[in-house]
């Protein structure tokens, strides 16, 4: 065939890959779940509200199987909602009968029971409900063609599921359905953001088949981000692959529990379509070993559009080999498919006949061309009529549907009309309540104003009174206080004679004891000339020098006679520098500080006591030591200052 001559299946698989990529995460019990689920529905002691989600859950399950049973568990638990009179759990029942609905594309219904959920959950505004109702609306959108307020609904719905952390069934499925919406309208950031939120919530869940919807569709993701590029970028075509092997390999991990799920036949489907499209020239053998793997999958699943898909790809893979024989045994395997489900769109006959037209103008075969061209065009014609009856309906729907929420937004405006007219007469009753109340208070106010008055005046004239007395005890305080300084002042004068009058003795005393100290030199020189006598053999002047050594002594008492002077006029002197010195200052320090108190110069203590000036510093430095003043402070001021 040319490649202007696109088959049959090719353009199938490209029509059906969506649905495919948007298919149902169908309920994920395991035989043995579903057994379990059974024998609790026996129970009697079984509570109404554990009955109703047992049933929910079976509904679920038996939607894919047996479509009768789906529904009478669906409208079971739709019943005991009602007996319990609790429009909450109405809402999440109809949200089941929906979901059976959606599945066998029952568009009248399932827009029906949406509605019906969606009303219930906001009649109760619970937030599971809510959850619930938002989900079913969603659907309806989603059918009808109104993708906005699909995504819109479908938010909500997940936010809470996801918040409380149950039914990631619908987590799953949800947030895949909402990376196909993007994925369609190539907008590839969104559609990365939520099938991301599939992968890291169906991990979240642990649930095998869960993950397994996860990979898959990660894995869709990263086929459409490959293809954007031009070649497609194989990089991401083989991680593509590796979340495909994974995914298969938990389906068949299931299924040799005995749990067969379809959305394995949807792996299967979109991993060999990888490798049709984009490994077939390097890996062909490959190719049609997984061709083989999904024949063998939808033949045990036996769903119609599932096996189309697969046929569809195998016409292609011999398509490409130009292998006509293979080409006719598969066209024969749709056609038989179509004849056992007669329901099937009209669309697929159309394509088969056309198929049939481009296999026969490739084998020359007129007749035949004519034949398959009239069966095309009264396909076409009746695919067509049935588009243009589903496009009306929807129209009519959305129209329906717009009409409604105009009707509801009018509605709500009349009651925000209302509620604002019934506020502004509350406000309006409040104020006049407030300002007769203002004007109360305002009496009551004024009148204790009035009586706080008269007696803050009461009290004014009792305080000017009390405060005269005051004024009057002070003066006469003020005069005793300054009666009682003026004694203070007369006996500070009586002092400072005081201490002038003792300064004055003792600097009387002070010259007496210079006078006795020149006495006491001149005696020490009539010692020193004796002395050197003694040396000349005279012996009999030694009794001598005794009596005038015993005159020398008379210095000593002079100190004493200058300790007890300053002990008369400072007492504390003494015993201060002791204390300061910690107890090492000897009688001959006291004689040094006391001559430095009178205010004697170095060199006039060291004549007074016969030293050298030298000895004097130094008796000084030893002092200052034992005192433990610092080398910038002067033991003169210091002394001075004691």
């Amino acid at each position: 065939m040319t490649t202007n001559r696109i088959t049959l299946f090719k353009i199938l698989f490209v029509t059906l890959l969506a649905f495919f990529s948007v298919s149902q995460t169908y309920g994920q019990e395991t035989k043995q779940e579903l057994l379990e689920l059974l024998e609790l529905l026996k129970r009697k002691e079984l509570i109404p509200e554990k009955r109703e989600v047992y049933l929910c859950r079976l509904s679920c399950i038996y939607k894919k199987t047996d479509s009768i049973k789906a529904y009478d568990f669906a409208d079971q638990a739709l019943q005991i909602a009602r007996s319990e009179n609790s429009p909450g759990r109405e809402a999440i029942a109809y949200e089941a009968v929906a979901d059976v609905a959606r599945y066998l594309d029952n568009v009248p219904k399932l827009i029906k029971y949406a509605d019906s959920s969606y009303t219930a959950a906001l009649t109760s505004k619970d937030e599971l409900a809510l959850a619930y109702g938002h989900y079913a609306i969603a659907y309806k959108y989603e059918k009808i063609g109104i993708k906005d307020k699909y995504i819109y609904y479908m938010l909500k719905s997940l936010a809470y599921f996801e918040k409380k952390k149950i039914r990631y069934d619908k987590l799953v499925n949800g947030y895949e359905n909402l990376g196909s919406i993007f994925i369609d309208n190539n907008d590839l950031k969104y559609c990365e953001k939520y099938n991301k939120k599939a992968l890291d919530l169906a991990y979240e869940s642990r649930n095998p088949v869960n993950i397994a919807n996860g990979l898959t569709s990660w894995a869709l993701f990263l086929v459409r981000s490959a293809e954007q590029k031009s070649p497609a970028n194989i990089k991401m075509l083989q991680k593509a692959e590796t979340y495909y092997l994974r995914a298969i390999a938990i389906f068949e991990s299931e299924n040799i529990k005995g749990n067969l799920n379809l959305s394995y036949g949807r792996t299967c489907l979109n991993l060999s379509n990888l490798y049709l499209y984009h490994f077939f020239d390097s890996r062909p053998q490959e190719t049609l070993n997984y061709l083989k793997k999904t024949e063998e999958v939808c033949l045990k699943l036996d769903v119609p559009i599932q096996l189309m898909v697969m046929y569809g790809q195998q016409a292609q893979y011999y398509t490409n080999l130009n292998d006509i024989a293979n080409i006719e045994k598969v066209l024969k395997k749709v056609e038989q498919q179509i004849a056992e489900n007669p329901a099937i769109n009209s669309r697929y006959y159309a394509l088969l006949y056309k198929n049939y037209m481009d296999l026969a103008e490739l084998k020359n075969d007129f007749p035949a061309y004519r034949k398959y061209f009239a069966l095309y065009d009264q396909a076409l014609r009746v695919r067509i009529e049935k588009e243009n009856r589903v496009k009306e309906y929807n129209a009519s729907m959305r129209f329906e549907t717009e009409k409604k929420s105009q009707e509801i937004k009018l509605l709500k405006e009349n009651l925000e009309t209302n509620k604002k007219v019934n506020y502004l007469y509350i406000a309006l009753v409040v104020f006049v309540f407030f300002t007769l109340l203002f004007m109360l208070r305002s009496y009551y106010f004024r009148q204790k104003s009035y009586l706080k008055a008269n007696l803050l005046l009461k009290k004014a004239n009792e305080e000017a009174a009390f405060l005269s007395k005051i004024k009057e005890e002070e003066a006469r305080i003020a005069l005793l206080e300054s009666e009682l300084k003026e004694k203070e002042l007369q006996i500070a004068v009586n002092e400072k004679i005081m201490k002038e009058q003792a300064n004055i003795k003792l600097q009387q005393e002070l010259m007496t004891n210079n006078l006795q100290l020149e006495k006491k030199n001149d005696v020490l020189k009539d010692i020193k000339s004796r002395l050197q006598i003694i040396n000349s053999g005279k012996p009999a002047e030694i009794k001598n020098i005794s009596k005038t050594i015993d005159k020398s002594m008379e210095v000593d008492e002079e100190f004493e006679l200058l300790k007890t002077s300053l002990e008369n006029t400072n007492p504390a002197f003494f015993s201060a520098l002791q204390e300061k010195a910690s107890g090492t200052l000897t009688k001959l320090d006291f004689k040094y500080c006391g001559y430095i108190k009178l205010g004697m110069s170095t060199k006039e203590i060291a004549g007074h006591m016969n030293i050298e000036t030298q000895s004097m510093r130094m008796a000084r430095y030893r002092i200052k030591q034992k005192l433990n003043l610092d080398r910038d402070i002067d033991l003169d001021d210091y002394i001075g200052s004691v």
